[in-house]
């Protein structure tokens, strides 16, 4: 089944909107917004963007609340850092501290997302990625004040980088109050800048800003590799406002010989569709399509939703159980004691009555057949009450000891099925005497191929298979079958 995926990109001029299924995009909406109520790419007045949201939402008839979200790239910091090679529970911290060293900045007013990068044995490579706090805050508490809710975020310079199908290239795109440059190589992105422009400004005014901008740019760039500069061959893609004008495409690089071209998304676009203003939207679709779907070329794919907006992780399945198996325990303890309770007076008032007659037996003799038999019948009645209340209390223990027994063994189960890697999630787990199935979510297919692995050489299982493993958005769904 396709990917289904709708975006929602909100800048100083407008909201956009877009609906994709795979490589469809099946439906799209734009909005104007009146100059102040975004600056910046911050939103300012949270009430009356929600209430466009909420407007353009119920005009277009969009079925979905969850959205995938595009923020500003201005005042983002991007880096690369190298660390040594660490173990995944030890790797959150680790860039944490160097994050603030490297970012030079205070930590207090900025919200950091990463990724791990593949890289040579003995390191690690990170990209990380930090936006400021008050641009994201206003923007998740506008969505959410629409009704809507933000399960993936991304910084626009990353989303544009995304639609790519070179693996090296140049990216400019100019809207109304603002532009993006984007220097991705080998599918890394090298260098990322967001400027903010007038929203008076003509196109003749921006050109000669964006060509001084990405001179430096690409001066930034070839002198932080002196070995290996800029190719000119690496293209220049333009897109938004630049795309719509081919004249300017050559003031761009003015004497410098380097392709240009309009950057055009690998999906399938409809006539007359205005592929120039939803190049950021596509790209925000792109993160929750996989490589088979289109040639993404990226390697970064973070989500930049801060982990205060995400929810909360589940407890342990074995938190979850222990408690509600202790209290049918202790239930059918007090019943069986209760059982007991209600059976003791009535076997006591039975043995009175019958050595009673007993007594009046011996003293009269046999004097009376009937005397006898009803004698023996309460004699029986007795027996029988005592077998039953015995046989109850027995099988009371017996249900209490297996369910303390079971208690156990499901507990150690669920202790070594809850020993994840950092990457991994779990969804549910459905426990039998027999078997156990596992459901959850992991970064990639080898954290789940490692924990499945972890949970074979523990020894517990007689059989430990991965059943279903597929992609679902940017994270890897598994299931899990342990024979005991």
């Amino acid at each position: 089944m396709a990917s289904e995926a709708t975006t929602v990109h909100i800048d100083d001029s407008s909201i956009r909107v877009l609906v994709t299924t795979g490589k469809q995009l099946r439906k799209h909406a734009t909005m104007a917004l009146d100059p102040g109520l975004v600056r910046d790419g911050v939103v300012l007045d949270q009430d009356a963007v929600a209430l466009k949201l909420r407007q353009l939402w119920r005009e277009q008839k969009i079925g979905t609340r969850r959205v995938i979200a595009g923020i500003s790239g201005i005042n983002c910091l991007y880096r690369l850092l190298v660390l040594p090679e660490l173990p995944r529970n030890l790797l959150p911290e680790a860039v944490r501290r160097e994050a603030g060293r490297a970012l030079g900045v205070s930590m207090e007013q900025l919200y950091i997302s990463w990724q791990s990068i593949p890289s040579l044995k003995g390191e690690t490579l990170v990209y990380l990625a930090a936006s400021p706090k008050n641009a994201v805050d206003a923007m998740v508490s506008t969505l959410r004040k629409a009704g809507l809710d933000p399960y993936l975020m991304d910084l626009k310079p990353l989303a544009l980088a995304r639609v790519s199908t070179e693996a090296s290239a140049i990216i400019v795109d100019l809207q109304p109050t603002s532009f993006d440059i984007v220097v991705a190589l080998a599918g890394m992105p090298e260098v990322l800048r967001s400027v903010s422009l007038s929203r008076e400004a003509t196109l003749e005014e921006k050109v000669p800003i964006i060509k001084g901008e990405l001179e430096r740019t690409i001066s930034f760039h070839n002198s932080s590799h002196v070995d290996k500069p800029l190719e000119a061959t690496v293209p220049l893609l333009v897109c938004g406002d630049l795309a719509e004008h081919e004249d300017t495409w050559s003031l761009l690089i003015g004497r410098h010989k380097r392709p240009v071209q309009a950057l055009l998304p690998p999906v399938d676009i409809p006539e007359g569709f205005p592929v120039c203003q939803y190049i950021a939207n596509i790209g925000l679709a792109f993160k929750v399509l996989s490589g088979r779907a289109v040639p993404i070329q990226l390697l970064v794919n973070l989500n930049a939703l801060p982990e205060v907006y995400r929810p909360a992780p589940r407890p342990p399945m074995s938190q979850i159980l222990y408690w509600p198996v202790l209290i049918i325990g202790i239930a059918l303890a007090v019943f069986g004691g209760y059982m007991n309770m209600n059976a003791a007076p009535l076997t006591s008032a039975l043995r009175a009555q019958w050595e009673s007659l007993n007594q009046l037996s011996i003293s009269k003799g046999a004097q009376s057949r009937a005397y006898t038999e009803e004698l023996e019948a309460l004699r029986g009645q007795v027996e029988s009450l005592e077998a039953t209340a015995e046989q109850t209390t027995s099988a009371f223990s017996d249900t209490l000891d297996e369910l303390t027994t079971g208690r156990e063994e499901i507990n150690a189960d669920l202790a070594l099925i809850n020993r994840l890697p950092a990457a991994l999630d779990l969804d549910k787990i459905k426990h039998t005497t027999e078997s156990i199935t596992v459901n959850g979510w992991g970064d990639d297919e080898s954290t789940v191929f490692g924990y499945a692995r972890q949970l074979r050489e523990s020894g517990r299982f007689r059989l430990v298979v991965i059943t279903d493993m597929h992609q679902e958005g940017v994270e890897t769904a598994f299931t899990i079958f342990l024979a005991k």
